[in-house]
């Protein structure tokens, strides 16, 4: 390719790019007006389907009797899994230091082995955690949901 041919490329690929950055701002624009459109209709059918602005106020009066003890009280599960969780962290990092301490190579096995079974420990007591949190979020949804309108069947 000569410079002559490179120099008419160049402006090609220019206007290339410039056409596939206009059709992606294009398909963008579209797709969040889209979206706006869909959020609209959402928040329509939400609003027609509550009712009147006494039956309103009722189910929100005792969504907030209801929700926040029950908001309170997730956070306080949550502070509690992250002291937890940062108690073993530390207490894994401090078996994996002792393992650089480790006076023969029985020594370093057995506490490697006990750095393993911890770790396998602090995972499995983790996952039942995150389990646990993510049934009760779920269930709290659920509720809401059941709250605002008939159950979806």
């Amino acid at each position: 390719m000569s410079a002559t041919e490179s120099k008419k490329a160049a402006p090609e690929a220019f206007t290339e790019v410039f056409h596939d950055a206009m059709r992606n701002y294009e398909a963008a624009l579209k797709s969040g007006i889209q979206l706006q459109e869909e959020s609209v209709n959402l928040w329509k059918d939400l609003l027609t389907k509550l009712g009147s602005p006494d039956e309103l106020q009722a189910k929100l009066e005792s969504m907030t009797a209801d929700t926040f003890p029950k908001a309170r009280e997730r956070m306080e599960e949550f502070l509690e899994t992250f002291n937890r969780t940062s108690k073993q962290t530390i207490d894994l990092f401090g078996k994996t230091m002792a393992i650089y301490q480790a006076t023969s190579v029985t020594d370093a096995q057995r506490r490697m082995q006990d750095l393993i079974e911890s770790s396998l420990a602090a995972l499995r007591v983790n996952v039942h955690s995150a389990l646990n949190t993510n049934a009760k979020i779920i269930a709290s949804w659920k509720e809401l949901v059941d709250r605002f309108g008939p159950p979806v069947k």
